[in-house]
């Protein structure tokens, strides 16, 4: 009986533990569940304020910021110079209220966003123990994103929050949230190079060390080496990534398709358990407007441009400043970086770096290719594809020192390295005429679906290599898991390993010519199948034409140029890969796209890369 009473007693005492455990609060306020006090009618308000002003409802954006957390009517995201922001839309006199208990927090710290002609009061005030006092006032009188923060007193007991607005208009209380003690804060960093290819890494094996920072970071970590991309462009792959999903499941197909609400994403899941969100990219086809900002604080578009010669560097720079600013919180970020993508750019000081003879840093392909993407399949002579080959090298040494090297070594100087998580992937790779063809987003062949993917997990858990197939829907999931987070429906399972995997790709519509036939691959443990669909009238399209593809193409992994088609003798796997091909291509003819009206400036920026083509 004692013993019975024992258990008992124990799982009373559990229970107990998990009853009283303090759910985590949402990083940012604008999505948490504060108490709002509006007049009536300021909803009916708001929508008239922004449909009078087209500039005004450009930079004020409302909608859905995370979808795992109650819907919030004032919370919206402010975008300005190609930064979009989590953010409280006020309208006259408007309040929120936090109630903090013992807050635990040593700042509260935000920006406001004044448009021209409102005539607006901004306050602060704090309440603790029946006191309450004025913290903060700014009486705006132009249009301005003004930063402002206020210092608190983590002992502080029964401590209300209340942000205010008075007078006639409408603004925003940008980013407000609570930065905690200066405590070790756990840490999650996902990098993506954009366009790098696994076989021109040294972390796989490349002759050129290209990627030593990577390679250091692998020998820290998990090095998956047969990890693959679901698709060969940017779009598609990354809502995958954020996603846990295959094209089909996330149907985001084409160049305009945007992300639908009806699915988690990554980023979500940290903000909802108290993680402070940011993301530093190169906008393009991983802009705010397709939707991936959702559960990030802060998204930003710029620092990470195809067109800049620095913009691992920038990318670094930003990711350092707000780790700084929020330091004492637990941090999910997310950096992107177009350097290693056509036209392959880096500061010339890094010339040198791959091969000393090295001289045009210009163009990339277009140096001999022109503007045209349907020149994407006319052959060049070896001197010339050599110093592609030169140049993107460079590229992605100099991303894998600035960005790779630059984060690691912050994090050693902050002295959490060892308990932080960083995975480093890329999203599709590059082709130099492998198989006939340049860039990307024209075909699935291995050098543009298969992709370096790292995780350093803390305290070198896991460390090793992995040789199970990997897709990198896998990411989220793996992760969550070294997070200790639940992973929401929607996510593909951490772990789904064994002889009997196959990881599917597609490119249902190309970015670059609207007439490229879809295509559709799958890998298991021994081949890589690819299916053409064929379209003879898409071939004049381009100068020259591509010769006419195979419908089916087979090959065995152990051919790593894919030289040898097997199709043609039909293996008995290639019954298997048919099998599997029907019912794929039923999900993605169900697949609908959720169309996305891309703002003129957007759209610019996409056709400047050679994107949204005819």
């Amino acid at each position: 009986m004692k013993l019975k009473w024992k258990i008992i007693l124990v799982g009373l005492l559990l229970v107990a533990g998990v009853c009283c455990r303090r759910q985590p609060v949402p990083g940012g306020l604008a999505a948490s569940a504060i108490s709002i006090a509006a007049p009536a009618g300021a909803e009916k308000r708001l929508g008239e304020l922004r449909a009078g002003d087209p500039d005004l409802a450009g930079v004020l954006r409302t909608g859905t910021i995370n979808t795992l957390l109650a819907e919030n009517p004032w919370a919206g995201r402010i975008r300005e110079n190609g930064v979009s922001q989590q953010a409280l839309l006020f309208v006259d006199d408007m309040s929120a209220r936090w109630n903090l208990g013992r807050s635990g927090k040593r700042r509260l710290a935000f920006s406001i966003f004044h448009p021209a002609g409102s005539q607006l009061s901004y306050r602060v005030h704090f309440e603790s123990r029946g006191r309450k006092w004025l913290a903060y006032e700014l009486n705006a009188t132009r249009r301005q994103l003004a930063h402002g923060a206020v210092d608190m007193d983590p002992s502080w007991k029964d401590l209300r929050v209340t942000l205010e607005t008075r007078g006639r208009g409408i603004g925003a209380w940008v980013n407000p949230r609570f930065i905690a003690n200066g405590k070790r804060p756990r840490v999650f960093v996902v990098i993506v190079l954009d366009s790098v290819r696994a076989d021109h890494t040294s972390l796989h094996g490349y002759a050129r060390d290209t990627t030593p920072a990577w390679a250091a970071l692998g020998r820290d970590g998990r090095v998956f080496r047969r990890a693959y991309s679901t698709s060969s462009w940017t779009l598609p792959a990354h809502v995958s990534l954020f996603s846990g999903r295959d094209l089909p499941d996330h149907r985001v197909l084409g160049p305009t398709d945007r992300i639908g609400e009806d699915y988690p994403l990554l980023a979500e899941v940290f903000q909802k358990n108290g993680f402070a969100t940011a993301a530093f990219t190169g906008g393009g086809f991983v802009d705010a407007q397709f939707g991936f900002h959702r559960g990030f604080q802060v998204y930003s578009n710029r620092p990470g441009g195809v067109f800049l010669m620095d913009s691992a560097e920038r990318v670094l720079s930003h990711f350092r400043n707000f780790a700084e600013q929020h330091w004492g919180e637990n941090l999910f970020v997310f950096l992107h970086t177009y350097q290693a993508h056509a036209p392959y750019k880096f500061p010339s000081r890094f010339k040198p770096a791959i091969n000393p003879g090295l001289k045009r840093n210009l163009l990339g392909p277009a140096n001999f290719l022109g503007d045209r993407k349907s020149a994407c399949f006319r052959e060049l002579a070896a001197a010339d594809r050599q110093e592609l080959v030169d140049l993107y090298d460079t590229a992605i040494f100099y991303a894998d020192q600035a960005l790779v090297g630059g984060v690691a070594g912050f994090l050693k100087e902050k002295g959490a390295y060892d308990e932080a998580t960083i995975a480093v992937v890329s999203d599709h790779g590059e082709e130099f005429y492998d198989h006939g063809s340049w860039e990307h987003g024209h075909s699935l062949y291995g050098e543009l679906i298969r992709v370096p993917m790292v995780i350093k997990f803390p305290h070198g858990r896991r460390r090793g290599l992995d040789d199970g197939l990997t897709s990198i829907a896998d990411l989220p999931g793996l992760l969550l898991q070294s997070a200790g987070l639940d992973t929401p429906p929607g996510f593909a399972p951490a772990v789904r390993r064994g002889p009997t995997r196959v990881l599917a790709a597609a490119l249902p519509v190309s970015p670059i010519i609207q007439g490229i036939p879809a295509k559709v691959s799958f890998v298991d443990d021994r081949f890589h199948f690819i299916h053409n669909q064929i379209d003879r009238r898409a071939l004049s399209l381009f100068d020259p034409p591509p010769p006419e593809p195979r419908l089916h193409e087979l090959y065995d992994l152990g051919d790593k140029g894919q030289r040898r088609d097997l199709a043609g003798s039909r293996p008995p796997a290639l019954k298997g890969f048919l099998e599997r091909l029907a019912d794929y291509r039923r999900r993605l003819r169900a697949a609908r796209g959720r169309g996305n009206a891309l703002d003129e400036g957007l759209r610019r920026e996409l056709k400047s890369l050679g994107y949204l083509g005819d």
